[in-house]
């Protein structure tokens, strides 16, 4: 973030400007003359920027130093294309494909976002073409219309967009087959939406360790894992795994929509027709069921809670970063 308070003072300070659009980590692939308005417009922001940027570094480094404290070494945002704006080789200001400048929002004020707000949309107005995915909102920017969830925007967590929205949808058509229940029973389960699935994906596979990764490509959300089984999954179509991410992806996908519609019904996951008179408790109360952790976290709440939380609330505002993160608490000493 400091490099980025450089960055824009430095815009502010010379007429003589180039821009420089690159993609990862390659190298700029094109090299264009920045509009002299384009400084002046920006120059009433530059004071204001330079100070959000330092007290938003500031918080981001409390906060990280409190994690620390809890063992917990977040993953940060997961990071797109990115396009820079070269001043001359003095300084850079860094911004994705949706011209979104290099900021984690959670440090920055409603207050402070305005000006953030304000640089966008200068960002926008002289680099359409490569701010080109802004004109579509996060909740429908996948392939599908699925959501493209802030902090995870890398093609790799989009790979199922389109397997998300045809299962989803087969599940909202026929909710009395993929629960096991009765119509009366079926009626009464609120339609289940891509977001949730694909934020229930997140929380399961979307670190950016190798199991994660690996789990993400067959069974993104862990419902086929061997220490982790119960018979009441063959009948969602599974068969006892020898290792993980045994099956196919669509497969794994099925069978855990199936499953955690059933949970919604009772903690075991049978078929709900099995319990004539239960009813749906809610699709917090399935992802809850679903993991089934006790353990305490570093907030002093149920595991299962926090996780049931984090699905639904990433599910909720795509463009709000949800971490993936869940930290056990350390036991008390007697």
């Amino acid at each position: 973030m400091c490099r980025m308070k450089q960055a824009i003072l430095l815009v502010c300070a010379t007429i003589v400007l180039k821009a420089a659009a690159a993609t990862g980590e390659s190298k700029p692939s094109r090299i264009a003359s920045i509009n002299p308005v384009a400084v002046a417009e920006l120059l009433p922001l530059a004071a204001k920027a330079a100070d959000i940027f330092e007290r938003a570094s500031a918080r981001e480094a409390k906060h990280a130093a409190a994690l620390r404290k809890r063992g917990i070494a977040e993953v940060p945002p997961a990071r797109g294309a990115r396009y820079t704006v070269d001043t001359a080789g003095l300084g850079k200001l860094v911004f994705d494909d949706r011209g979104e400048i290099y900021i984690d929002r959670r440090f920055v004020t409603d207050e402070e976002m305005k000006t953030v707000y304000a640089i966008e949309r200068w960002i926008a107005k002289w680099f359409p073409r490569q701010t080109a995915k802004r004109k579509i909102p996060r909740k429908a920017a996948g392939s599908a219309g699925v959501p493209v969830f802030r902090g995870f925007e890398t093609p790799r967590y989009q790979r199922h967009d389109a397997l998300i929205a045809r299962l989803t949808a087969a599940f909202n058509a026929d909710k009395a087959g993929w629960c096991g229940g009765t119509p009366s029973q079926a009626a009464k389960i609120p339609n289940l939406t891509p977001a949730q699935v694909k934020s229930h994906m997140i929380e399961e596979s979307g670190g950016n360790g190798p199991r994660s990764t690996a789990a993400w490509s067959v069974d993104p959300m862990q419902v086929n894992v061997p220490g982790d089984w119960s018979e009441e999954k063959t009948l969602v179509g599974l068969s006892r795994p020898t290792k993980r991410n045994e099956g196919t992806a669509e497969a794994n996908v099925r069978a855990a929509i199936k499953y955690l519609s059933r949970k919604g019904f009772g903690m075991s996951g049978r078929p709900a027709a099995m319990r004539a008179k239960g009813t749906f408790d809610g699709w917090r109360e399935a992802y809850r069921r679903y993991n089934g952790r006790r353990d305490r976290t570093g907030t002093d709440r149920y595991y299962s809670d926090e996780y049931a939380d984090k699905i639904m609330r990433r599910a909720s505002d795509p463009d709000k970063f949800v971490p993936i993160e869940i930290k056990i608490a350390t036991p008390k000493a007697r």
